[in-house]
């Protein structure tokens, strides 16, 4: 085999050919990309969300997250997503534990002038050691769920009647896990009928 080189400079060997120059270049111009770009564009999102082709549309359901905390309890505030793109509201079910026993009525998402209220269901009411289950649902305009993904720190409260029952703070993880969303949103978003 023949070493086509050009030559030696100081222990430093030239390229053959400017191709193989060009590709040394692009290498490293697309690692500085994928550098930049973010983590959600590296992430597997397979993690995150599931998606199932239906007779009426592709139905996208986004695991269930904690992104939020009972600053009260020290408990999760558990969130999931079932969403299908030919309607125009998606389904929230949320599960949590607190020592009272509660039968919230309203759920208040906010974030600075940005505020959404709706009335919830309970799916099921249950007993962890000295604590309830709650596992609530509502539905939200899809719309205003991509406003709550974009929101930098929403905050949640259930209500009864008018006095306030349960609020929650998000955690640490919601910065993340609200790249990820957003970008299983646009996901959502490009498949719309």
């Amino acid at each position: 085999m023949v070493n086509k080189m050009i030559g030696r400079t100081h222990g430093i060997e030239a390229p053959a050919s400017i191709f193989s120059l060009f590709r040394r270049i692009g290498w490293l111009v697309c690692c500085a990309f994928i550098l930049v770009h973010g983590k959600t564009a590296a992430q597997n999102l397979s993690k995150y969300y599931v998606s199932s082709v239906q007779p009426t549309g592709i139905l996208y359901f986004i695991l269930p997250q904690t992104n939020f905390n009972n600053p009260d309890t020290k408990k999760d505030f558990i969130i999931d997503v079932t969403y299908l793109n030919s309607k125009d509201s998606a389904t929230v079910n949320f599960t949590f534990l607190d020592k009272e026993n509660i039968n919230p009525e309203t759920i208040t998402i906010a974030y600075s002038s940005w505020k959404y209220q709706t009335p919830v269901k309970r799916i099921y009411v249950d007993t962890e050691k000295d604590q309830w289950r709650y596992r609530y649902t509502f539905s939200i305009p899809f719309d205003q769920l991509v406003l709550f993904y974009k929101a930098k720190d929403p905050a949640i409260t259930l209500s009864t009647g008018s006095a306030h029952v349960v609020s929650v703070k998000t955690v640490k993880q919601w910065e993340k896990n609200a790249e990820i969303n957003n970008r299983i949103v646009q996901i959502i978003q490009k498949n719309k009928i």
